[in-house]
C-alpha cells in the first residue's frame, strides 16, 4: 500500500504535492441538503502559467451520492491526466462509500481502487504496484489506519453535507485514505475578503509517507475561499484554492 514517486525533479516535486491538491479539493464545496446535482471546472497556475484543468460533477440525495473528478496537469517534463470517482450511501449526514477509484495516464500510471464494508476499507488494489524502491522508508499503513475513514472524493461529499447548513464550512476533521496514503485535514476559519468566505486546512500526514519528507518546517495549509452569496437550493463552490508546492504556490479558480 504505497505509491511511486517520479525518479527525477520537477516531476517529483508537482507529484508530492498532489496529496495536498487532493486534501485541497476534499474542502472544495460546500452545498446545500436538499438533492442536488453539480458542474464545476477549474484551472490550476503556478506563476501565472497554466498547468492543468478538471472538471468536478457529482449528486447526492435519496439515500446515495456520486462524485466524479476528471482532469490533467502539465509542466515541462511532465504530463498527467487523472479521472477519479466514488459512490455510496447517506443516512442525514453520515456517509457510508461502496467504492473509490482513481486511475492516472501519462508519465506516472496507475490505478487505485478500494472497496469500503461499513466503516473500513475492506479490500485495496493497486496496479502496478509501486516498486521497491519507492516503499522503503514509507510508513506502513496497518489495519487501524483503514478504520473511520472516507475516500478522497466521500470527503468531499462528506464536506458538502457538513456545511450544507452552516455558513461556516470551516470545522470538523477529515480522516481520509486514498489507497496508498492516510492523512486528516482540519480546516479553521480565516479573515474574510470582500465577498468570500476563507478556510485555512491543515494537512497532517498520517502513514503511507515519507516522515523525511515532512520533518521540517510547518505543516502544509491549503486555503479555499467561497463566495459568501449563493442563491437558495444552489451549490457553494469555492472560487480559489491556494496550497504550497516545493516549485511555488499552486492557484486553482473556479472558470465554469
Amino acid at each position: 500500500m504505497t505509491s511511486k514517486r517520479p525518479p527525477r525533479e520537477p516531476m517529483r516535486a508537482l507529484v508530492a504535492g498532489g496529496r495536498l491538491l487532493t486534501a485541497a479539493i476534499l474542502f472544495a464545496i460546500p452545498a446545500a441538503a436538499a438533492a442536488e446535482t453539480f458542474e464545476a471546472v477549474y484551472r490550476a497556475t503556478l506563476a501565472g502559467i497554466p498547468i492543468g484543468k478538471a472538471r468536478l460533477t457529482g449528486s447526492v440525495g435519496a439515500g446515495a451520492y456520486t462524485l466524479r473528478l476528471k482532469g490533467e496537469a502539465s509542466i515541462p517534463g511532465f504530463s498527467n491526466r487523472f479521472d477519479a470517482s466514488s459512490n455510496g450511501t447517506s443516512r442525514d449526514a453520515r456517509l457510508m462509500p461502496l467504492d473509490y477509484r482513481l486511475s492516472t495516464e501519462g508519465r506516472s500510471a496507475r490505478t487505485i481502487a478500494v472497496s469500503f464494508a461499513g466503516n473500513r476499507a475492506a479490500h485495496i488494489s493497486i496496479d502496478p504496484q509501486p516498486d521497491a524502491a519507492d516503499q522503503q522508508e514509507r510508513l506502513p499503513i496497518e489495519l487501524p489506519h483503514l478504520v473511520g475513514v472516507l475516500d478522497p472524493l466521500s470527503a468531499m461529499m462528506s464536506q458538502i453535507l457538513r456545511a450544507s447548513q452552516s455558513d461556516n464550512p470551516c470545522d470538523g476533521i477529515m480522516r481520509v485514505f486514498s489507497g496508498n496514503t492516510r492523512f486528516d485535514l482540519t480546516p479553521v476559519s480565516s479573515d474574510p475578503v470582500l465577498d468570500e468566505i476563507v478556510c485555512r486546512a491543515t494537512y497532517r500526514p498520517i502513514a503511507g509517507h515519507k516522515p523525511s519528507a515532512t520533518s521540517t518546517g510547518k505543516p502544509p495549509t491549503i486555503v479555499i475561499a467561497y463566495p459568501k452569496l449563493v442563491s437558495d437550493s444552489a451549490l457553494r463552490l469555492p472560487i480559489r484554492l491556494e496550497f504550497p508546492l516545493p516549485l511555488g504556490t499552486i492557484v486553482i479558480r473556479r472558470i465554469s
